[in-house]
């Protein structure tokens, strides 16, 4: 953490306009009367969406992962680039997902096989050459995009009402499709999201569990309720009362936990400001994303 530049002078100097139109936007929204009524709104959401099984879970609990399924269902979404098979072979998932270094080799064969394992999405041959096999996502992991953007657009709804996208979620059938396409082009061209906050990223995105012990600790800083347990947050999310103890102490080190005379952690300003800003930056991408059809 010492040789590391602040989240904050990180967002602050910006070379490509696109990138410096998200901050901007991300700052507007951390502005609104509304937003922390959102952050609240996307804490709730996010915390329901990491309850899944703890096979399932593990497929969000690292920021790597997250990646391959995202990139996944971006190459399958656009057939106007890719056509009617879509784009999702393993040499394409492989350069966007090594180029920058975002994904190793070996994450990607190992979230592969967790998609498999859990019937996230099935191998199928192509029938134009059929020498060339596609990734296809499945019904069931299309369930799981719409539980993931489900709290987006719920909190989007409570920031911006106006742009109604839980009703394009619901009722627009080619929304999904829209947003995966134009999301993962602006993610696998520009600056990602998650990038423009390194220091929070590398404990909230590549720590497993410690995303789940920082909603916890927001959750209950936000509605001024105490803490869960450690056992509670280890039962909640499939975790070990030992991972959790580790993940606070390592929290706690980096500024982001403060413990009372018992040893309960509570979120610290830092936590606050960090957490706030990285959903602004989250829900700036996700409005930039979610429009009505053209």
């Amino acid at each position: 953490m010492q040789n590391r530049l602040p989240d904050s002078a990180t967002t602050s100097s910006v070379g490509d306009s696109s990138e410096d139109l998200l901050m901007a936007e991300a700052d507007r929204l951390r502005a609104l009367p509304a937003f922390p009524g959102a952050v609240r709104e996307y804490t709730v959401g996010l915390a329901r969406f990491r309850e899944a099984p703890r096979l399932i879970n593990k497929l969000t609990s690292y920021d790597a992962r997250f990646r391959v399924n995202g990139y996944l269902l971006y190459l399958h979404a656009d057939q106007e680039r890719f056509g009617p098979d879509g784009g999702a072979t393993y040499g394409r998932l492989f350069e966007l997902c090594t180029r920058r270094n975002e994904v190793s080799p070996r994450a990607l064969k190992t979230t592969l096989a967790m998609l498999k394992l859990t019937g996230f999405i099935q191998t199928v041959r192509s029938d134009a050459d059929r020498r060339l096999r596609y990734y296809r996502p499945t019904a069931r992991m299309f369930g799981f995009v719409e539980q993931w953007l489900t709290y987006a657009v719920n909190a989007l709804d409570a920031l911006l009402p106006e742009g109604q996208r839980a009703r394009m979620l619901r009722d627009d059938p080619t929304f999904v499709q829209r947003f995966l396409v134009s999301g993962g082009r602006d993610h696998s061209t520009g600056e990602p999201p998650a990038d423009r906050m390194p220091e929070f990223i590398s404990f909230f995105g590549s720590r497993e569990g410690a995303a789940t012990v920082i909603i916890s600790a927001m959750l209950a800083d936000i509605d001024r309720t105490p803490l869960p347990s450690r056992a509670q947050i280890a039962k909640r999310f499939g975790l070990s009362k030992t991972q959790v103890a580790s993940i606070i102490e390592d929290g706690t080190r980096l500024g982001f936990f403060a413990l009372d005379g018992t040893a309960v952690p509570a979120a610290t300003p830092h936590l606050r400001d960090s957490y706030a800003r990285w959903i602004s930056i989250e829900l700036a991408f996700y409005a930039r994303h979610m429009q009505q059809a053209s």
